[in-house]
């Protein structure tokens, strides 16, 4: 049954400006997306200058696409000797932006990348919004979404392939939205390439294409024909409209099987996918999981929201937009994003503090818009008109308190992100750029998590315990809890020690920063270069 929203949606392909003219016939809109543009570049570029980005995922990525650059396999000595970053994730479209670093090789081009990625999609957000309500209400949710505390968690992370997701998604909920198959199922093609979530992702995409009404063609003025010779018109239109969303459903199940089975564990050095055997408490691999889901759904369902961890992050995503996104089905679209977190075994994921939560973010921004729609928010009755008002405060204060408060139980606020002011220069940072300065280029270090983007365009570079005691240089940071990357990580104590009683002897010290060289030190070589094999190359 076609509701009277889905009616006037069905239409609303042929009247929807493009993303160029809608940012361009908004002065607002074209002020609110350069603001959060220019906020996000401020902020993710003072992380770098202030020693606030790491080697987990800013030299990582930095690594991949550097390699990318000089049309090489995305080798990334962080994760390991000989490690093909294509066996951890499948992310393929960052090699999009390997032309970036033809014109300034550095890390800071995929800062600048994941900004002007994100900003993108607040256009979109206001256009979606702009086919339902005003333009005021339209740019003040355009502007929760691009300040909201997910957007700044990712800002605050660096970078990550997700950025790719936040306009591609954007546009295909659009798309879809407006009933627009040709779009659509461009911008899912892309999306396959962001990460192998993705194509469960564009699976329910096809769903939701096959729930929407479908008008019925208008009858042939010309009279029946044989059914042999031409079906009839319903049956036509039937097939005509619903075959994207089959296609969408079907290759977004074949991307994410390929993805997994075959591609990633191909590029592993275990010939597995990794984080396919994540979920302790429901099974060994992700079939067995979903398995045990379908035959245990309470348990699953319960699964989701405990520890309170996983119900606070939920709370968080939903309540600053007055839970109206639960009236929407678009809300469907969060829920493999969040279950995939929240059914793996590793607590970090279900924080509310990291990246993960942007794309989640992005979509409930949306059904927020449908469902509000649904329910009579947008109408000309007087009290939706109070409604309207109720929501716009509301939109106002919850996402201004979420990136202010300093609570610690929620995300971490703007206003205290790593530290109290970006761009402070401290004795500390000093200290670890005069590390930096210290070791020579073309050799292969273990560095601090903060050093190693530092680096990575100079060295042939990896966090400690890495190298299997090869590396030409150690430089460590005393003052932190542990030396980086995936937890548990060694402590710098630990690895200190370690060093030495393998020889290595301490040349430079600085405040917290230690630098240790090998005993075995003769100077650069070729195989330490940014690009090299490293000397304990398999």
């Amino acid at each position: 049954m076609i509701d009277e929203v889905a009616g006037r949606e069905a239409t609303a392909e042929e009247h929807t400006p493009s993303w160029f003219r809608t940012l361009r016939h908004s002065p607002a809109l074209l002020a609110l997306t350069l603001g959060c543009l220019a906020f996000y570049l401020w902020h993710g570029i003072g992380e770098q200058r202030s020693y606030r980005t790491t080697g987990f995922d800013l030299g990582i990525f930095d690594q991949a696409v550097r390699a990318y650059a000089h049309f090489k396999a995305p080798m990334v000595a962080l994760k390991g000797p000989g490690y093909d970053v294509l066996g951890d994730h499948f992310h393929p479209i960052i090699a999009l932006l390997a032309p970036l670093y033809w014109v300034w090789d550095n890390p800071d081009m995929l800062i600048i990348a994941q900004a002007v990625l994100i900003s993108a999609s607040i256009p979109i957000v206001y256009r979606f919004a702009a086919r339902r309500t005003s333009r005021w209400l339209s740019l003040l949710i355009s502007a929760a979404y691009g300040l909201g505390w997910p957007v700044m968690a990712l800002i605050d992370f660096d970078f990550h392939e997700i950025a790719f997701a936040t306009p591609l998604l954007a546009f295909a909920i659009d798309a879809l939205d407006r009933r627009d198959d040709r779009s659509l199922l461009i911008w899912s093609l892309l999306l396959f390439g962001v990460r192998e979530d993705m194509g469960v992702v564009v699976a329910l995409l096809g769903v939701l294409r096959i729930l929407q009404g479908v008008r019925e063609s208008p009858p042939d003025p010309a009279g029946a024909q044989p059914a042999a010779a031409n079906p009839s018109p319903a049956t036509g239109s039937w097939w005509r409209r619903r075959w994207p969303a089959v296609a969408l459903i079907a290759a977004g199940i074949v991307a994410y099987l390929v993805s997994t089975a075959v591609i990633i564990p191909h590029f592993a050095s275990g010939h597995s996918f990794a984080y396919g055997s994540q979920y302790d408490a429901l099974g060994n691999s992700v079939g067995e999981a979903l398995g045990n889901i379908v035959k245990h759904p309470l348990t699953a369902a319960k699964l989701l929201v405990s520890p309170q961890t996983k119900l606070t992050t939920i709370l968080y995503l939903v309540v600053p937009f007055a839970f109206l996104p639960l009236r929407s089905r678009y809300s469907i679209l969060a829920v493999p994003l969040l279950a995939e977190r929240f059914f793996n075994s590793r607590a970090n994921l279900w924080q509310p503090h990291f990246h993960y939560n942007a794309l989640p973010w992005l979509i409930l921004t949306l059904a927020t818009l449908d469902g509000a729609a649904r329910l009579g928010l947008f109408s000309s009755a007087r009290w939706a008109h109070w409604g309207r008002l109720a929501l716009a405060a509301w939109l106002v204060v919850f996402p201004v308190l979420l990136i202010v408060n300093p609570s610690t139980a929620g995300p971490t606020p703007i206003t205290k992100t790593r530290d109290e002011v970006t761009l402070a220069i401290t004795a500390a940072v000093r200290a670890q750029m005069a590390t930096v300065e210290f070791l020579p280029a073309n050799t292969c270090v273990e560095a601090a998590n903060t050093l190693v983007p530092h680096l990575t365009n100079r060295n042939y570079v990896s966090l400690a315990n890495t190298q299997n005691w090869t590396a030409d240089f150690i430089a460590l940071d005393m003052s932190v809890r542990d030396v980086g990357g995936n937890p548990p990580a060694a402590t710098p104590q630990s690895v200190y020690a370690a060093a030495i009683a393998r020889g290595y002897k301490p040349v430079f010290t600085d405040g917290s920063m230690v630098v240790l060289q090998s005993p075995d030190y003769s100077g650069p070589t070729p195989e330490c270069r940014p690009l090299g094999v490293g000397k304990n190359h398999p």
